[in-house]
């Protein structure tokens, strides 16, 4: 039986969910609400050592701070350690910066804190200022947010990083860059305050003019995941610009995934991306995500046929063992098709789907 219970949680009360005998166990409860909305749900899974929070949280308003103080509370019990917060359809009064570093300043000890804004509404009276103070150094390793179309300033997310010595993982979602400098800005206070990250992975962030920040990211000797999806990579994607990026990743030994889904990659650009994997290339990339690329059935056997060149002249051995193909025009020719997904899968693991290309005709006008 769960060794977590309470009765009826409402946000904004005093008395956080009691924490019994040291017993595993789950705990799931449909709290009253405290404003209108949705109801508040709650999911926690207890160990003797570790503690998860998952919480879809609408309608709450302010009263977020309330279950961050419960929390709190609720960490100080013996043998309850909160490690993994997720809260989901947070409707913040407050910028999702600040919030983040409330939650941090509340639970230093969290290592995994993933937080989903789908809107933010500015308060009527004056809110939180800024002022939370962050631990001078928290145990957090993975960072997940997703901004409310909020612009990222950089300048709130650095202290934030520089308390993060420990982070591994960075995932920032749907944030606005105001000017190109923010990436830049963020870039060098990663390699500055964050030297363990190994996983980086922009969502909805709008790269068309940061040619240079993704240079730099290619090249960065530390990760080993970067995942750049439906970020307009190659929107103003010059040929220049394309060979720079192949040539970057064969220099690199230390990337080991490279996803590139929703970027419009197209036929003649996966084929250019096998070079990855030339003869003269020292790079360890194993996987490749070009899903939602509009590749048609003709560029992916094109594809297949140079990666089995390159394949041929370095004598069988290569290090590519995963392609993901979702959401991409294979339908067009299935014949065509699934010669190329024969032949991929004597290379590698080819992970795809049965997709309805008609849906994407607009997409397809747009690039041609």
């Amino acid at each position: 039986a769960p060794h977590l219970r309470s009765g009826p949680w409402r946000a904004g009360s005093r008395k956080a969910p009691r924490c019994t005998a040291p017993r595993c166990g789950t705990w799931r409860r449909r709290a009253r609400r405290t404003a209108p909305g949705a109801p508040l749900w709650v999911s926690v899974c207890v160990t003797p050592v570790q503690l998860s929070v998952k919480m879809l949280v609408p309608g709450l308003g302010e009263n977020i701070l309330c279950v961050v103080s419960g929390l709190r509370a609720l960490c100080r019990r013996p043998r309850c350690r909160l490690r993994l917060l997720r809260l989901s359809d947070v409707f913040s009064h407050m910028p999702c910066m600040e919030l983040v570093r409330c939650i941090l300043s509340a639970l230093p000890r969290l290592q995994t804190l993933s937080v989903t804004f789908p809107s933010y509404t500015a308060p009527v009276s004056a809110g939180p200022s800024g002022t939370a103070l962050l631990p001078s150094e928290s145990s957090l390793e993975q960072l997940e947010i997703r901004f409310p179309r909020e612009p990222l300033h950089t300048a709130l997310l650095l202290p934030v990083l520089r308390a993060s010595r420990l982070l591994q993982q960075l995932s920032l979602d749907s944030a606005a860059l105001p000017s190109p400098r923010e990436l830049e800005h963020l870039l060098q206070a990663l390699k500055e305050y964050n030297p363990n990250l190994k996983k980086l992975s922009f969502h909805d962030v709008n790269l068309a003019d940061h040619q240079k920040e993704v240079l730099l990211l290619l090249q960065d000797p530390i990760l080993q995941e970067i995942t750049f999806s439906f970020c307009r990579l190659f929107e103003n994607c010059t040929t220049e610009f394309l060979s720079e990026i192949i040539n970057t990743v064969k220099r690199n030994s230390t990337l080991k995934s490279l996803k590139l889904p929703g970027n419009r990659l197209g036929n003649h650009r996966l084929v250019a991306l096998a070079d990855i994997f030339s003869e003269d290339s020292s790079s360890s990339l194993c996987q490749l995500d070009v899903s939602s690329n509009c590749i048609k059935p003709d560029g992916l056997l094109e594809f297949t046929k140079k990666l089995e060149g390159h394949i041929q002249q370095r004598g069988g051995r290569i290090k590519f063992t995963h392609l993901r193909l979702f959401q991409n025009w294979l339908d067009q020719d299935t014949e065509t098709a699934q010669e190329a997904l024969r032949r991929l899968r004597a290379v590698c693991s080819v992970v795809n789907d049965t997709w309805d290309s008609s849906q994407a005709f607009a997409d397809y006008i747009s690039v041609m």
